[in-house]
């Protein structure tokens, strides 16, 4: 009688050894995807909101709210605002997943900076628009009486300033403190790394609005390009870690 055959003895397959191991990984590697694909979806959906709502230049206009009819607070309040708020969440996990090494401190206060400057500047200009969106309704005071309140409200706009500047500053810098993490770690390509950098000083350090709506667009663009490949890579990286 062989050792194998002996009483009692019991070898295991080694599928069966090594699915324990699997089972545990496995919900984290779908919960990872998960994640990427509502980055993927709120970055689509803050875009689509972007070029939907009307064109901000400082004022908001009453006839450009008045042309958007019920939609224009639905559109903050279910598109823009959860948008912007996911996206820089879920964008602040990638950042911890590509910490590494002493450069990991850079991700973790980039991650912190943008997801906190991204939860408040959501709830900032969601907060903005519904003022005028009570004014810009028939049901709820005249046309005339609507547009003073537009008035009124645009000369206060001021306020906001501060709190939705603030946020942008703090996303724009949780991103750079990121991507200064990666290039000293190596955790993304070399070349993507420097050039998110550069993106952040140029587009974020620079007048870019005062080129005009199409270099405003490009910036944006380039933005949701960057933060959707972080993602990726960010992915990658949690994937390999499981």
């Amino acid at each position: 009688m062989t050792a194998p055959e002996l009483p009692g003895t019991v070898i295991p397959p080694a599928a069966a050894v090594a699915e324990p191991g699997q089972a545990r990984s496995a919900p984290r590697r779908v919960a990872l995807v998960g994640l990427f694909v509502l980055l993927l979806v709120s970055l689509a959906g803050r875009t689509g909101f972007t070029f939907w709502e009307p064109l901000f230049d400082g004022t908001i206009r009453y006839d450009d709210v008045r042309a958007l009819g019920g939609a224009y607070w639905p559109m903050n309040l279910y598109l823009g605002g959860p948008g912007y708020a996911v996206s820089w969440v879920a964008a602040a996990v990638f950042f911890v997943l590509l910490a590494r090494g002493g450069a990991g401190v850079l991700n973790l206060v980039g991650a912190l900076l943008a997801g906190i400057g991204g939860i408040l500047f959501a709830l900032t200009i969601t907060a903005e628009v519904l003022p005028f969106a009570y004014a810009a309704d028939p049901e709820v005071m005249p046309e005339a009486e609507g547009r003073q309140l537009f008035d009124v409200l645009n000369a206060h706009l001021d306020q906001l300033l501060p709190a939705i500047v603030g946020t942008q500053i703090a996303i724009a810098l949780g991103v750079l403190f990121a991507l200064i993490g990666t290039l000293i770690s190596k955790t993304m390509p070399r070349l993507l790394s420097i050039a998110g950098i550069a993106y952040v000083v140029v587009f974020v350090g620079l007048p870019i609005e005062s080129l005009g709506a199409v270099a405003v667009a490009v910036g944006y663009l380039l933005q949701v390009t960057l933060v959707a490949t972080i993602g990726w890579f960010g992915l990658r990286a949690g994937l390999r870690r499981n």
